[in-house]
């Protein structure tokens, strides 16, 4: 299978940058992230499931548990006072087609906008950090 996070939930690849992993849910910081929002991960379950609508009810119940905790944990881990949570379901443009959730720190001020071009890519290493600061935090729950 060709799915980037298929090949993250195997352990093939970037196994580095899993902040935190359940029996069937993993979570790790997106490549693209807004200067003012750092910390912006993803929740996803391990198996390829291409929607919302098509995921078993136990799993979105562990999906959603775990981005309960994601969304404490980046209080701890990034110093946002919230979170926001979104979760695009086969939206036009849309390129990858693995069930995901989106947790993103937010702060007062952040001018936080949905279509933000100003979005800056974030290098490996940041996002390994990223995914420590994100496992040390949520280990502690």
């Amino acid at each position: 299978m060709n799915c980037p996070f298929c090949l993250v939930a195997a352990g093939d690849v970037e196994g580095e940058l899993v902040a935190y992993r359940t029996a069937n849910v993993f979570v790790l910081p997106v490549p693209w992230q807004r200067a003012k929002n750092l910390g912006h991960c993803l929740v996803l379950p391990t198996a390829h499931v291409t929607s919302l609508h098509a995921a078993p009810r136990d799993l979105l119940v562990e999906l959603f548990d775990v981005v309960a905790q994601v969304t404490a944990a980046v209080r701890e881990a990034f110093g946002a006072p919230g979170s926001m949570v979104l979760q695009n379901d086969n939206i036009p443009g849309q390129t990858l087609f693995h069930l995901h959730v989106h947790a993103i720190p937010r702060s007062p001020g952040d001018g936080f906008i949905l279509a933000d071009p100003a979005k800056i890519e974030i290098p490996f290493e940041v996002r390994v950090q990223q995914a420590a600061q994100l496992r040390k935090a949520l280990t502690k729950r």
